[in-house]
């Protein structure tokens, strides 16, 4: 979430006369399926077939404002804004329909590209009839909608850092096989547990779970940023040590291992219909849980990523030796912490008024000797 005042993301709605609905996004389709979930969402409050709507996404010059596909906010906010616009062009279909065919506004149900009385299904219109019914009723029919979030109860500093809607949670299991002689480490079986909310289209998510499983067993065993330091009459400066992609690698289908998904439905009520993120929660434990399985399978710690065969095999040595067998850096590296705010910090029980600049640090001060 971006504190502002103005909405995190926008969608509008062009219906007509042929039946077809236009969706417009500012969301951009970067591979993880947000155009299908904006056509899905549209398409179920309106009971369309999702072939009845189109998108029109990414174009800043077109779209209304979205801020980006990052974060995992792409579903919950564009969903949301969706929803509203979607409702909204619902809404002044009904109203023409229920004239027409007059039949409470409350009965009236949108499914199978039908507008139809719940009580006597047998009375109703196409979509395309109603669509037409609404065109006359009201002009040119378009809808707008918007997401934004609810506030933040934090009044501390800070406490508006990092928020969101709805939070997810993902466990995973990972068998290794670690060759004891020359540290290589082989990945059978991944189990993955997500906290999905609702899963709105379960072969996307399902995409999604598996390709983070993928990102995350090449982070913790491979990928790898190493940097040297040119000689000193070539500047001195640290390049990559490898700075071609063929030497930057990642898993292949040879690598990748049997993944079993595990979807954790409980529908959220802030997320359209329930849903939450899916595209980054799923790689988080993917990094420890590797490393810990090669701790359980030959009792050394590897305190960095990638987890490589080099490593291993000097953990093991340590081990042999007597030593903890462990690998990775030894120190926390030293930071410069600024002087510590006046008094405890709201989240242990301040006032949420700690300051670290000068003038009210000796302004509070002051009213605490008065005080005391």
């Amino acid at each position: 979430i971006y504190w502002n005042h103005m909405p995190q993301s926008g969608v509008q709605l062009k219906l007509d006369r042929s039946g077809l609905v236009t969706v417009f996004s500012g969301a951009t389709e970067i591979g993880q399926g947000s155009d299908d979930v904006l056509v899905g969402i549209v398409a179920e409050i309106l009971g369309v077939e999702v072939s009845d709507v189109h998108s029109v996404t990414g174009d800043t010059h077109l779209t209304p404002v979205d801020l980006g596909s990052y974060s995992s906010r792409v579903t919950l906010m564009m969903g949301n804004a969706a929803i509203q616009a979607a409702e909204r062009a619902r809404a002044l279909i009904a109203e023409a329909v229920s004239r027409k065919l007059e039949v409470p506004q409350d009965r009236l149900t949108f499914a199978d590209r039908r507008v139809f009385d719940s009580a006597d299904p047998d009375v109703g219109m196409a979509w395309r009839e109603a669509l037409i019914c609404a065109e006359e009723t009201h002009g040119t029919l378009g809808t707008v909608g918007g997401y934004t979030p609810p506030r933040s109860a934090a009044r501390f500093k800070g406490g508006g850092v990092g928020p969101s809607a709805a939070y997810s949670y993902s466990a995973a299991v990972v068998e290794v096989e670690v060759d004891e002689n020359t540290g290589w480490i082989t990945v059978p079986k991944v189990w993955i547990a997500h906290d999905i909310g609702r899963a709105l289209n379960p072969v996307l998510v399902r995409g999604q779970v598996e390709g983070s499983v993928y990102m995350g067993l090449g982070e913790a065993l491979m990928e790898e940023s190493a940097f040297r330091r040119l000689p000193p009459k070539r500047s001195g400066a640290l390049v990559h040590k490898f700075p071609s992609l063929l030497e930057y690698k990642s898993l292949t289908t040879h690598d990748m291992p049997e993944v079993e998904t595990i979807l954790v439905e409980d529908p959220d009520p802030h997320g359209p219909f329930g849903a939450k993120e899916v595209g980054q929660g799923p790689l988080l434990p993917i990094m420890p849980a590797v490393a810990n399985a090669v701790y359980d399978a030959v009792g050394v710690r590897i305190d960095e990523v990638p987890i490589t065969p080099d490593k291993v095999r000097k953990a093991l040595d340590d081990l042999a030796k007597g030593g903890p067998g462990r690998y990775g850096p030894k120190p926390f590296p030293e930071v410069a912490y600024p002087e510590t705010m006046l008094g405890p910090p709201p989240w242990e029980g301040g006032d949420g008024k700690a300051t670290n600049d000068p003038e009210r640090r000796r302004a509070a001060k002051l009213e605490q000797v008065k005080l005391s």
